[in-house]
C-alpha cells in the first residue's frame, strides 16, 4: 500500500495514475526530491559529484533508526538542525532553523506558510534578517510571486514552497522550541517560553511590547560541568571515529574524517583551557548547547570558541557563526542558574582574528579573546569584561 499523507491505495494504481501526470507533479519524485535537499542541508549526505555519499553525520543519524528516542539522540537532533546551512547564492550561507525562530520571534503568532521565509535568507546578517521579516508583512501569493520574480536562474517551483512550508515549523514543533496555535489548516507559531520545553507555553511579550526583558529559561539539555568534564568528546588519546564507519569506504574518506576529528579535538581542548582559566577565577561552569558559560555572582561569560584553518572564508564562517550563535544563545538559552545576572558575550579563537571582523563583533557586544602562547589574549572589550577573571587581558 502506499500514500502520501492522504488517502490509501494499491502501489500499482498509485504508481500508474501518479505517470500519467507531469514530473514536477509526480508526487512520490516531489517527496524524494526533498528529502534530498533536506539531507543535504543537514550534512547528512554529500550529492555535490556523481554519487551520493553518506557523511559521518548520515552515519550517526542512520544508527538511530529504530532505537528508543535518547537524551543523545535529542541531543544529537538539535545540533544537527540548529547547525543545518543552506546556500542561499552568490557563494554565501545562512542557517535557516535559526533564521526561523528569529523569524518568529520577531513576528509572534506568523502563519505556518510564511515559515518558508526561513529558507529564502542569503545569509546571516541582520540585514537579510530585516529583508525576511519585511516579506513576512506580505500576503502568502504575494511572497511567493516577489521570490519567483526576483530569482535569476533558480526556479522556484509551488512544490519547493510547499515543502519548505511543512519541514521547518514540523522541526521546530519536534524539538518544542515553539508553540502552534490555532486551528487545522490556520496554524501559526510562537517562541516556546522555554526552548526546548514548548508545554511550558508561548513565550511572554517581546521587550518592545512589554516594556521590559522577558525571563530566560534553560533548554532540558543544559548542564552545570567542571573544567574536568567539560568538552570532552574526541579529546580522549584513544578516540577513534572510524570505529562507527562501516557502511562507505573508509580510504575515501579517512582523510575528511581525520580532519574533522583533528578540529573538533582542538576545538574542545581550547574550550577546556578556557574553562580552566574561568573556574580557576571563582566561575561556576556550565556548557550545551553553548561551549562555555561561566557565572560570577552576578556577571556571566558566554563563551563561543571556534578553531580556524588559516584561510580567510574560514575565517569569516567562523565568525559568522559565533555572532548567531552568542546572540541567539543570549536571547533563548541561558539556563535558570543566570538568574539576573550580567551576562557578556566572548567569542574566542584559535588564533588572532582580523581588525575588521573583531570591530564588527564589537559592534555587537561581542568581545574577541584568542589564544596566545600559554594564555590569551584580547581586545579592548575584552578587558573590560574578562580583566578581572584573567590576569593577562588586564
Amino acid at each position: 500500500m502506499a500514500g502520501a499523507g492522504h488517502g490509501r491505495e494499491n502501489v500499482e494504481d498509485y504508481i500508474r495514475r501518479q505517470l500519467l501526470k507531469d514530473p514536477d507533479d509526480q508526487s512520490f519524485r516531489t517527496t524524494a526530491r526533498g528529502l534530498r535537499e533536506f539531507f543535504r542541508i543537514l550534512g547528512f549526505i554529500d550529492d555535490s559529484a556523481d554519487l551520493i555519499v553518506i557523511t559521518y553525520l548520515g552515519l550517526q543519524a542512520a544508527g538511530f533508526v529504530g532505537s528508543p528516542m535518547t537524551g543523545e539522540q535529542i541531543t544529537f537532533w538539535r545540533r544537527a538542525i540548529r547547525n543545518m546551512s543552506h546556500d542561499g547564492g552568490d557563494g554565501e550561507e545562512s542557517h535557516p532553523y535559526q533564521v526561523l525562530l528569529s523569524l518568529i520571534a520577531r513576528k509572534p503568532g506568523i502563519s505556518k506558510a510564511k515559515c518558508a521565509l526561513a529558507l529564502e535568507a542569503k545569509n546571516d546578517s541582520p540585514e537579510e534578517l530585516e529583508r525576511i521579516i519585511s516579506l513576512a508583512d506580505l500576503a502568502e501569493e504575494r511572497i511567493y510571486k516577489t521570490l519567483r520574480s526576483s530569482r535569476t536562474g533558480v526556479a522556484l517551483t509551488k512544490s519547493n514552497w510547499d515543502n519548505a512550508v511543512k519541514v521547518l515549523p514540523k522541526l521546530a514543533e519536534q524539538l518544542r522550541d515553539v508553540v502552534r496555535i490555532g486551528n487545522r489548516g490556520n496554524y501559526r507559531y510562537r517562541i516556546a517560553d522555554a526552548p526546548g520545553r514548548a508545554d511550558a507555553g508561548p513565550a511572554a511579550p517581546s521587550v518592545a511590547a512589554a516594556g521590559r526583558r522577558a525571563p530566560l529559561r534553560a533548554p532540558r539539555t543544559s548542564r552545570q560541568v567542571t573544567p574536568d568534564t567539560i568538552g570532552r568528546a574526541a579529546t580522549a588519546e584513544n578516540f577513534d571515529e572510524f570505529a562507527a564507519v562501516r557502511a562507505i569506504d573508509q580510504a575515501a574518506a579517512a582523510e575528511g574524517i581525520r580532519s574533522r576529528r583533528n578540529r573538533l579535538r582542538r576545538h574542545n581542548l581550547l574550550v577546556q583551557r578556557l574553562a580552566n582559566r574561568l573556574a580557576a577565577a571563582g566561575g561556576q561552569l556550565f556548557e550545551d548547547p553553548f561551549d562555555v558559560l561561566a557565572l560570577f555572582r552576578n556577571v556571566g561569560i558566554l563563551g563561543e570558541v571556534k578553531t580556524l584553518d588559516g584561510s580567510e572564508a574560514d575565517e569569516r564562517d567562523r565568525v559568522w557563526e559565533a555572532l548567531a550563535q552568542l546572540l541567539y544563545y543570549q536571547a533563548f538559552l541561558l539556563p535558570p542558574a543566570a538568574g539576573q545576572a550580567s551576562v557578556r558575550m566572548v567569542a574566542c579563537f584559535e588564533r588572532r582574528i582580523t581588525e575588521n571582523h573583531m570591530r564588527w563583533l564589537n559592534q555587537q557586544n561581542i568581545a574577541v579573546i584568542w589564544e596566545n602562547g600559554q594564555g590569551f589574549a584580547g581586545d579592548a572589550l575584552a578587558t573590560n569584561f574578562l580583566g578581572r577573571y584573567l590576569e593577562e587581558l588586564r
